[in-house]
């Protein structure tokens, strides 16, 4: 994952604190090119995430138009007061198996950015080497 990627979602959780913030890492053939910011519309933004689905659906729409197709690789959310690892709600709310998911975790310079893949509710973390 290029620095400047995840550089940018420290910002935004910075930026969203003490609500979590959320978006989606944009690339293709596997590998993270963008950060993409959304807004966060769980009705407990402190201590969840939610995404718009319709959001999602427009995105996925929207990139099908670069040539080469453009896509959603994974999600990424903070933890503004919490460790950079799944919680049980992250756990259990990851549908999409091949997706990264991507934790920034911690308070103001304290931020510690880590990757994870999720499926059927099991973490394995992911070394950026590995997005």
């Amino acid at each position: 994952m290029p620095a400047a990627v995840r550089d940018a979602i420290v910002r935004h959780a910075r930026l969203e604190a003490p609500r979590e913030c959320c978006g989606f890492l944009i690339g293709r053939r596997g590998r993270v090119q963008f950060a993409l910011p959304t807004k966060n519309v769980a009705r407990q933004p402190t201590v969840r995430y939610e995404i718009d689905s319709w959001e999602h659906v427009r995105l996925r729409r929207w990139l099908r138009r670069f040539q080469p197709p453009l896509e959603i690789l994974g999600v990424y959310h903070s933890h503004p007061n919490g460790k950079a690892f799944p919680s049980e709600a992250d756990r259990a709310e990851a549908n999409y198996p091949r997706w990264l998911f991507v934790i920034a975790g911690g308070p103001g310079r304290r931020t510690v950015v880590r990757s994870f893949r999720i499926v059927r509710g099991l973490v394995r973390r992911v070394g950026w080497a590995g997005v």
